[in-house]
């Protein structure tokens, strides 16, 4: 922290020798306080914070000074009242858990901003338990990419089997949490779920030991994530269905109360089963079976219940 606040506040490249006379926390022999440097700065660049390293002037070979661009560190992102509240939501769903905390000086920041948060009404998640036995673990080998290792139960099976990885990402699904994350041992990308992990998490090999590629997403490997071939346009009003909304592979705002979604179901009875659960708040453009199949069945639950 001292060393971020550090490179924020100067306007011009600070050297190794400044940081070491200037900021706090360095101390010991030239050996240790470059140990340290080093350190601090895998850390920053871990954590996504951008350093970077020039001399004093280009024409000469002065020694090296680091800095960091406040416009790169900070959010230039404004969050509407809306977007605060989905975000106090998610700070309250892991305030019980081990991460609790770090939420409470998070949601002090919130409620002191002039926005006031307003959760939209389709969000009824305070039921919703997120906490799993090793996802705090996890999440932080994943952040100081740290190599993991445990003792997991496949599917189907009674033996546990020792299993290696270096952690890519991490994602949830229906109330379970899924790691994916490069086999050692099998020199493969490999998907394991959280509750099949049979033994404690052993993350203390070195940090940085991988490199997660710039490309990759964890939904790639996830099959239950995967879209589907059933292509449909449909019209569904603004900050509603999160639902399609979160399958959708476009959204085109129409005008101030609709918005345009192309999503990829995986059959027709899956696109049925998810537009009807709209009433409506959701409007099939295309393809027309599909919106006939849709007026099917609402005059079937009409004539079922008046």
């Amino acid at each position: 922290m001292n060393l971020t606040m550090a490179l924020l506040g100067t306007k011009r490249f600070m050297t190794k020798s400044e940081i070491f006379r200037r900021v706090a926390g360095y101390s010991g022999t030239s050996e240790t306080k470059e140990r340290m440097f080093e350190r601090d700065k895998d850390d920053l660049r871990t954590l996504g914070i951008e350093i970077e390293v020039a001399s004093h002037d280009p024409l000469f070979e002065d020694e090296v000074g680091y800095r960091i661009r406040a416009e790169l560190f900070q959010l230039r992102e404004k969050f509407d009242s809306e977007e605060l509240g989905l975000v106090s939501l998610a700070l309250g769903l892991i305030g019980g858990s081990e991460l609790g905390e770090t939420t409470h000086s998070l949601s002090r920041r919130i409620n002191s901003l002039a926005v006031s948060p307003i959760t939209p009404e389709e969000f009824r998640l305070s039921e919703i338990d997120i906490t799993e036995e090793g996802l705090t673990e996890l999440l932080k080998a994943l952040s100081e990419r740290r190599s993991v290792t445990f003792q997991y139960r496949k599917e189907g099976t009674s033996k546990d089997e020792d299993r290696r990885v270096n952690p890519l990402g991490l994602s949830a699904w229906r109330g379970g949490w899924y790691l994916v994350g490069e086999d050692l041992d099998r020199d493969d990308v490999r998907v394991f779920k959280l509750s099949r992990i049979s033994s404690r998490i052993d993350a203390s090999s070195p940090s940085n030991a991988y490199v997660i590629p710039e490309d990759f997403s964890a939904k790639d490997y996830l099959v239950m994530l995967k879209p589907g071939e059933y292509s449909v346009a449909v019209r569904v009003r603004r900050a509603l269905a999160l639902n399609l909304r979160n399958l959708a592979e476009t959204v085109t705002q129409l005008d101030d109360d609709w918005d345009l979604l192309k999503v990829n179901f995986k059959d027709r009875e899956q696109a049925l089963r998810e537009i009807l659960w709209m009433g409506p708040d959701a409007v099939v453009e295309e393809p027309a079976e599909l919106r006939l199949a849709l007026v099917e069945s609402l005059k079937k639950l009409v004539t079922s219940h008046g």
